[in-house]
């Protein structure tokens, strides 16, 4: 699988200061599998200046990279908060669900949930992203393309303009405006910070005329802007801002990482012609092989907590106030759990260990969507190409701990 241009880095004395190195970041598994092998260490310093707007200090946090020590981070939820003090001290907007603790989180779950749908977020949209993955296809056509520049952000976007309800037009914008949140992107600081803000200022205007459709009588979509101004639970509504919050969450949360899933998929595809041969042969293997790529090669790297009490976690003695980096991609590879860890294996018996949708009370609502997202792009490409093959090299994103995904994918699509 091509990872960079770069071996992986190496050095003398493996630390967790080092996980920004270049190297690391375009190919971090061989430096979590030998820090998985040390005690949990503290001294990584996250987010460092000039990589969010208003933010000029960087958070040490703890590292903590085995699968158990995850997943025991993201079940106590009463110890490991999720409020993300560095984002409100930032000038980024601070994001709904992901940001909370109970008891506000339960409720503002529920409410989401309720807006969430089957019918609203699966059948609805199920036939409308067919149509458009095939538009999509129809652009290209075949021949050599750069699907992370022609096809991958493509897909998310608009799937987010038809959840939200917001003009299919504007998914260009939408990409752009999810990748300057990423903190992995190449985006200037004040490019980010302008398009924060133009992204705010979007999501407050529709929202804003869909109060007033509401309440003037004039009949609105049936789409998730709407519900969740209207949906009620316990005689609670969200708030204005919190509507304008959630459908900015989806986009950054759901635009962004996606995108980076459909390219590692293509990756993994154009490496080994056998798969997409196989795949190709019996359709019934498509969601094995998502869900190992999102095990092997998940579009998320990392997630923050804050330690509310002294804990101690893997023999780490942590302190109350105290930043604890998870680290999601590590886990899915950890040996512990999965033999084999680096080798993609269609098959393998415990891939629904996999961690990278997080786990407990924050497992992410937009799961679903996401594999649907994947499942149809992959069936799309497998019945219209005979062949997937790579075009020349691929380019990990080396701009950051937060995501793992190609910057280039050239690959050759054969009719």
């Amino acid at each position: 699988m091509t990872q960079a241009s770069t071996q992986p880095y190496i050095p003398d004395e493996f630390h967790v200061r080092d996980l920004y190195h270049p190297d690391v970041m375009a190919n971090p598994y061989p430096y979590y599998a030998h820090l998985r092998d040390l005690p949990i260490q503290f001294g990584l310093e996250d987010y460092p200046p000039g990589t969010i707007p208003g933010l000029d200090k960087p958070y040490p946090a703890w590292v903590v990279l085995k699968h158990a020590d995850v997943q025991e981070v993201c079940r106590r939820a009463d110890v490991f908060s999720s409020r993300d003090i560095m984002q409100e001290e930032s000038e980024a907007p601070t994001l709904m669900l992901v940001n909370h603790d109970d008891p506000r989180h339960a409720e503002l779950r529920k409410i989401a949930q309720m807006a969430f749908s089957p019918k609203r977020v699966m059948s609805d949209v199920a036939p409308w992203m067919e149509t458009t993955v095939e538009a999509q296809l129809d652009m290209v056509g075949g021949g050599t393309v750069d699907f992370m520049q022609d096809l991958a952000p493509n897909l998310p976007a608009l799937v987010m303009t038809k959840l939200i309800g917001t003009p299919e037009e504007d998914y260009v914008l939408l990409r752009r405006w999810a990748n300057a949140f990423m903190v992995t992107s190449d985006f200037t600081l004040a490019e980010r910070q302008q398009c924060n803000i133009e992204l705010w200022n979007y999501y407050q205007s529709a929202v804003d005329q869909r109060y007033a459709d509401i309440e003037t009588g004039k009949p609105v979509p049936d789409d998730l802007m709407s519900a969740f101004i209207q949906t009620e639970s316990n005689g609670s509504r969200l708030t204005r801002e919190e509507v304008v919050r959630f459908c900015l969450t989806l986009v950054v949360a759901g635009a962004e990482t996606t995108g980076y899933l459909l390219g590692n998929l293509i990756d993994v595809l154009a490496d080994d012609p056998e798969m997409y041969a196989t795949l190709r042969t019996d359709r019934s293997l498509v969601r094995a092989f998502i869900e190992e790529s999102l095990r092997r090669d998940g579009p998320v790297q990392r997630l923050h907590r804050v330690c509310t009490q002294d804990y101690e976690l893997g023999g780490a003695q942590i302190r109350e106030g105290d930043w604890v980096a998870i680290f999601h991609a590590s886990a899915n590879r950890d040996p512990a759990v999965f033999e084999r860890p680096d080798e993609f294996i269609l098959k393998r018996p415990n891939m629904i260990k996999q961690a990278t949708f997080g786990h407990g009370i924050h497992h992410c609502m937009g799961a679903g969507i996401a594999r649907n997202e994947a499942a149809q792009m992959i069936n799309s490409l497998l019945n219209r190409y005979s062949r997937l093959e790579s075009a020349g090299e691929r380019v990990r994103q080396r701009g950051g701990l937060l995501n793992y995904g190609l910057e280039t994918c050239p690959v050759n699509l054969v009719v």
